[in-house]
């Protein structure tokens, strides 16, 4: 399904029973350089809408007009749609938080919400959803014989000699964000933005220091050298 505009601006699809807030998100959203294609109060018209106007990313509310609540919306859509889910309410208790993240959620925000905030969320996701989308990237591998690859939708890293590793979710996340770089440093914080797209500033980025130094001893188990390098005060390149 293809979903973002011609011209690379993100389609986003509302969900919000509160008319004038429905109206602010729609106006503010447009102002950051978004394209709002509909804003909806209810499931049924959210679904007929969807049908028609696919969207790159959906903002859903958990308390909507109608039988079926965001919640509800929000593990439909990720049944049947491949679409970027941040769910914005003002249900901030855990138990919602747990309901919405495991019933499909990608992010979960209670109100108030900066829309600064709220756009740089949308943008993050949207990087993580191409990155685990795209084709499984090569690298050339040292004298160009043969390829390092991420096979299995991204899931698998085989070496050059064929030996294969498999990913946990963030190992995935973080050798796609590197391999898509080309041979280019990725950052620290390029990198916190896609663990944490909602709150990638209280992400601690030692963390992903503990993350790679695993990852080389997973592989180095395996009898794989991973061949990637960290660049002193600015982050990650994967060297083949």
């Amino acid at each position: 399904m293809q979903t973002q505009a011609a011209d690379g601006v993100l389609c986003i699809g509302l969900l919000e029973d509160d008319a004038d807030f429905r109206e602010e998100l729609k106006l503010g959203l447009g102002g950051y350089g978004f394209r709002v294609n509909f804003a909806c109060a209810s499931a049924p018209d959210f679904y007929r809408h969807m049908e028609s106007q696919p969207c790159d990313v959906v903002i859903l509310d958990a308390n909507v007009q109608g039988s079926e609540d965001g919640f509800s919306v929000a593990t439909r859509l990720r049944a049947l749609h491949a679409v970027g889910i941040v769910m914005l309410t003002g249900r901030g208790a855990l138990e919602d938080r747990v309901r919405g993240l495991e019933g499909g959620a990608d992010i979960y925000i209670t109100k108030p919400v900066d829309l600064l905030e709220l756009s740089s969320v949308i943008r993050s996701l949207a990087r993580r959803m191409r990155l685990s989308r795209s084709p499984a990237p090569q690298l050339a591998a040292d004298r160009g014989t043969q390829n390092w690859s991420l096979q299995d939708g991204g899931w698998i890293l085989v070496s050059p000699d064929g030996s294969s590793l498999h990913l946990s979710a963030q190992e995935r996340v973080f050798l796609n964000a590197l391999i898509e770089a080309s041979g280019n440093v990725v950052s620290r914080q390029a990198l916190s933005e896609l663990f944490s797209p909602a709150n990638p500033s209280e992400f601690e980025l030692r963390r992903i220091d503990v993350l790679v130094s695993r990852l080389r001893a997973k592989a180095q188990s395996s009898g794989m050298k991973l061949p990637v390098l960290s660049v002193r005060g600015q982050g990650y390149v994967f060297a083949a």
